[in-house]
Parts: C-alpha cells; sequence; structure tokens
C-alpha cells in the first residue's frame, strides 16, 4: 500500500467505510515490514450523540487491533463564529491541527487519510465550479506537505494512499472481510458543497461511466504539468532578484509563463490580479503603479516590483 513508506504513521480514522479500509490496509501493510500504526479521530461535536458514537465506535475498533489511539475533540462551531468562516472550512482546518498534535503525541512522521478517487473527482469539479488554473485542477496529491504551518525540523507528511481506488471496490473489500463501520448520515444532507456535488457526480457517472476515473487521470497529468513547471520556474528565479523581474525579459516570455512566474515570484493568487499585474507589466505606457491585493505592482527603471501595503 505504501511500499516501504515512512515507519511511524498515524491513521485518521472517521469510522466511515473508506476510513475503515485504510485502518484495516494500514495494518496489514505494517505487519509486513514492521512498521508503526497508531489511530487519530477527531470528534467535530456537530451531530450530538452521533459524533459521541463514532468516537467510542472507532476506540472499540482500535482497542480490538491493539493500537494506539488519540481522540480529539473541535469546537467547530465556536471557532467558525470567531473566525467568520464556514462549518466546512472550520471543520477542515480544526481537524489537520488535532491530527498535527496526535501524530506529535505519538512521534509519527506521517498522517495517512482515506480520500479516494471518487474524493478526488469531487474535488475537481468543486475546484472548477469555484473558479482555478491548474493547480487547482490538479486536485489532490497523494503525498503533500501538511497544509498547514508546522514548526518542526521534519514537518509532517500527508499521505492519500487510497487516491487512484473507487468507494465501490471499498465497499467490496469491507465486505469481504467483515469489517464494520459508521455512515455519517449528514453526508446526504446538502449543508455542504461537497454534500450537493457528490449526488451530481454519482448521476454523470452512470450517464458516462468511469468519468470520475478520467477526472481523476486528467488531475493527476496537471499535477505532473505543475511540477514540471516547477522546476522550470526554480531554474529561471535564479535570474532575477527576491520579489522583483526584468521587464524586458519578462516581456519576451509566453503568455503562460508570465502569469506562473507572477503567481510565483509576487504570491498573487487569483487570475484576477495575475493578469492585472502582466498586463500593466505589458503596458509601455507612462502608469507606474497597479494595485493588487494587498498592495501594488511597482514599474522602476527596467524592473516591476510587488509592493506591501
Amino acid at each position: 500500500m505504501l511500499g516501504r513508506g515512512p515507519k511511524r504513521v498515524l491513521v485518521a480514522v472517521s469510522g466511515g467505510p473508506d476510513s475503515m479500509a485504510l485502518l484495516d490496509l494500514a495494518v496489514r501493510w505494517a505487519s509486513e515490514i514492521k512498521a508503526f500504526v497508531a489511530v487519530g479521530h477527531v470528534d467535530h461535536g456537530l451531530r450530538g450523540r452521533a459524533s459521541s458514537r463514532d468516537a467510542s465506535f472507532v476506540r472499540r475498533e482500535t482497542a480490538r487491533r491493539g493500537l494506539p489511539f488519540r481522540l480529539a475533540k473541535a469546537p467547530v462551531r465556536a471557532y467558525a463564529r470567531r473566525e467568520r468562516i464556514g462549518l466546512e472550512e472550520a471543520s477542515r482546518l480544526l481537524r489537520y491541527r488535532a491530527l498535527a498534535t496526535s501524530a506529535r503525541f505519538l512521534r509519527c512522521g506521517a498522517v495517512l487519510t482515506a480520500h479516494t478517487l471518487n474524493d478526488q473527482a469531487e474535488t475537481v469539479l468543486m475546484n472548477l465550479m469555484r473558479g482555478t488554473g491548474p493547480d487547482g485542477l490538479g486536485g489532490m496529491a497523494p503525498i503533500s506537505p501538511w497544509p498547514a504551518p508546522e514548526k518542526r525540523e521534519k514537518p509532517l507528511k500527508l499521505l492519500r494512499p487510497l487516491l487512484s481506488v473507487r468507494r465501490e471496490t471499498l465497499l467490496s473489500y469491507l465486505k469481504d472481510r467483515r469489517i464494520p463501520f459508521r455512515i455519517d448520515a449528514t453526508n446526504a444532507l446538502p449543508i455542504f458543497l461537497r454534500n450537493r456535488v457528490r449526488p451530481v457526480l454519482n448521476n454523470w457517472d452512470k450517464e458516462r461511466p468511469g468519468l470520475a476515473d478520467r477526472l481523476g487521470r486528467t488531475a493527476e497529468i496537471l499535477r505532473d504539468e505543475n511540477d514540471y513547471w516547477d522546476v522550470l520556474l526554480e531554474k529561471l528565479r535564479s535570474d532575477f532578484r527576491r520579489r522583483s523581474l526584468d521587464l524586458a525579459t519578462f516581456k519576451s516570455y509566453h503568455k503562460a509563463l508570465q502569469r506562473r512566474l507572477l503567481r510565483r515570484t509576487f504570491g498573487l493568487a487569483s487570475f484576477t490580479a495575475v493578469e492585472r499585474a502582466r498586463l500593466f507589466a505589458m503596458d509601455p505606457g507612462p502608469a507606474s503603479k497597479e494595485s493588487v491585493p494587498g498592495g501594488w505592482i511597482e514599474k522602476k527603471g527596467d524592473r516591476i516590483f510587488r509592493r506591501y501595503q
């Protein structure tokens, strides 16, 4: 499942079918290479007694396998109100924070999550709906840096070993091995964007069988393309001063490369901001400044700079 992989891992287990399949596979993998496996569960406190029952179920299944267990409780509603963000985003942020704390306590170098090919297809589609570029269409990577700030010499890794596996395959695996799991009833409620996208994508997958596989393959291709661009941009950036670009050299590049350079050098995120900066750089007119989120782009001599408010 993970090859030789890391020797100490924390498996994020919600109790649902995907994570219970991952737990069983991780235990089998660990027995083959003598790795250390622990279980982390995050109670988001959004479903009352059902949340508590999920936590108890995961604790029992972990104990039955003789594995270390860490339970974290996340005050999602209070955090969402304080930070003025949605429950979905608050849940994600607090979940990763809690898993990182559990992994550090147990001296694990990686956290395994049960994201599947279906999750990948949903993510790509949601990113497209929100508006995104090649990075967003690349979806989730099988191996990622930890998605939250970490103050460690060796930052945690986030591993998604089931990213190429369809959910239906995991359900068959659970049935064959008689592994119990919990069902989160709120997954069927249209309270989060992913919950609303899921039935639509399932219907499209029936209309065009293999759609989820094709979306996953497209995401993989785009991640490979992005990796290539990253290598190229690092080579190009060695020719530029920090936070500035040579105008004449910049203008000689194709617009695709110009956009990526602006994103990487000036930290611009949205297409609107990147394109505004690009057109400003290409304009031979007398204007010396162009506003972007958090500051402005400035022409000075033969270079352009990013300035902050």
